[in-house]
């Protein structure tokens, strides 16, 4: 895809995260810099979360996703609540525990939903890079605290 037309969808689709969406939501935006969003996620009773989307060639791939601790460091187990969407791995690519939902290159390259092409999701609702970002945000809340 064309860096630049990556870009444009990137700041189209993330300029949203900003004001009173973030604090309803308790996020915390760390970096939206194309081709990097890095988002966190807290709420009562529950270990802060963050992942960061790499968006390198969006949206003609999904986002690269990697799972970090709320300071930043990647994971490399999951804590024992998360569960769902959320793979203890290792990813055979990446070697880290990964996001397993339609939306993220993790699952695509998976193995086991090679079949379950993006092509198939990228211009439906809710897989833009919002939508990708409120189902993490959603299995968080859902996994065990």
């Amino acid at each position: 895809m064309n860096r630049a037309a990556s870009a444009a969808l990137f700041e189209e689709q993330t300029r949203f995260l900003e004001g009173d969406l973030l604090e309803l939501r308790k996020w915390v935006v760390f970096n939206r810099t194309f081709p990097v969003l890095d988002v966190g996620f807290q709420a009562l009773n529950r270990t802060p979360f963050r992942v960061r989307m790499h968006c390198d060639d969006w949206n003609e791939l999904p986002a690269s996703i990697t799972l970090l601790s709320f300071t930043g460091e990647a994971l490399t187990t999951l804590p024992t609540g998360p569960t769902g969407i959320f793979h203890q791995g290792p990813h055979r690519g990446t070697g880290q525990p990964f996001v397993c939902m339609a939306g993220s290159r993790e699952y695509h390259t998976h193995e086991s939903h090679t079949a379950d092409v993006w092509d198939n999701y990228r211009l439906r609702g809710g897989y833009d890079l919002g939508g990708v970002l409120t189902q993490i945000w959603n299995g968080w809340l859902k996994s065990k605290p």
